[in-house]
């Protein structure tokens, strides 16, 4: 049997349309036709694997040196063991029926498979923190704040309003509309710059910006007027 080396995808050892075609002695084309006219009888996963994307471009820079795949190529599929004996079934040669024997036997085989190395077990781990570093990324881009965040924003916003009112015993405080007009101008504020319409689905990311913002707002200077005049009033006895 020729050299080859050992390939996997999904924990399945696959070769890819060209070695296929190659072991079976025609072309891929004729592997790749046999596959669309008979696609109903290959179910992905099972006898195939079908690479585009990020996912194509890891498969390419880990198997660089070992497996020939075009540089510019936009997608590549792979063959599993029950994949490679569809195409035998359909090529239907002596040389196809033989080769398939050959790869059962010495490619598809686990008996010899080879250990990672080192190198090759950190690769994997490198590569595996790199994509949930990339989904924790987009999680937090996309993510409104949880429960527990939106509590404490909460809190940070009614501090922030209690105290430019005056504290709670304050006149402006006990306005209600005064201080209904206070929430809404804070967040009229917050609104235009984190472009939300709710608090709560202010970005993950942005908690920290969000609670900055809040703790460093103040209203317009007309508001501020009715607020200080508010509290400047006495309260009448009755």
């Amino acid at each position: 049997m020729y050299e080859l080396n050992k390939i996997r995808f999904n924990s399945d050892l696959v070769l890819t349309t060209d070695q296929l075609a190659n072991f079976y002695g025609t072309d891929s084309r004729r592997i790749l036709e046999n596959f669309k006219r008979n696609r109903e009888h290959f179910k992905k996963g099972k006898h195939y694997y079908h690479l585009e994307g990020q996912i194509l471009k890891d498969f390419k820079d880990h198997y660089a040196k070992s497996v020939l795949v075009g540089k510019n190529a936009s997608s590549l599929y792979l063959w599993t063991k029950r994949g490679a004996s569809r195409h035998s079934k359909m090529l239907g040669t002596d040389r196809a029926w033989d080769m398939y024997d050959e790869l059962e036997e010495n490619y598809f085989s686990s008996k010899e498979q080879r250990p990672l190395s080192l190198p090759e077990q950190i690769s994997l781990v490198a590569k595996g923190y790199s994509t949930l570093e990339k989904d924790v990324k987009e999680i937090k881009q996309l993510m409104g704040l949880p429960g527990n965040l939106a509590y404490r924003f909460t809190q940070e916003r009614n501090k922030k309003i209690v105290t430019i009112l005056g504290g709670k015993d304050a006149n402006a405080y006990g306005d209600k509309n005064l201080r209904q007009r206070t929430y809404s101008n804070l967040f009229k504020s917050f609104k235009e710059v984190f472009m939300q319409d709710r608090y709560n689905d202010t970005p993950l990311e942005k908690f920290k910006d969000a609670i900055e913002f809040t703790q460093n707002w103040y209203p317009p200077f007309e508001l501020q007027q009715e607020i200080m005049k508010a509290n400047s009033q006495i309260a009448m006895s009755v």
